[in-house]
């Protein structure tokens, strides 16, 4: 079964036509699994950055309303 997959595969690819969107998919694909595992990598540190920012916000006074 496997080797028919590898030969389907490379039948698939051996036609030029559909490659350079085949390639973008991939790449694409890529990218998306990349940003994927840094997000479970950094978890813990996107977790305590956006608490941290939430803390600044929360801690924010704005200015007195200006008398007449």
């Amino acid at each position: 079964m496997l080797a028919y997959a590898w030969a389907w595969l490379a039948a698939r690819l051996r036609d030029e036509k559909g490659a350079a969107a085949t390639e973008y998919v991939l790449l694409i694909l890529g990218v998306v699994l990349f940003m994927i595992v840094a997000a479970f990598g950094l978890r813990n540190v996107l977790v305590n950055a956006v608490t941290a920012i939430s803390s600044w916000i929360g801690g924010v006074v704005p200015p007195p309303v200006p008398g007449p």
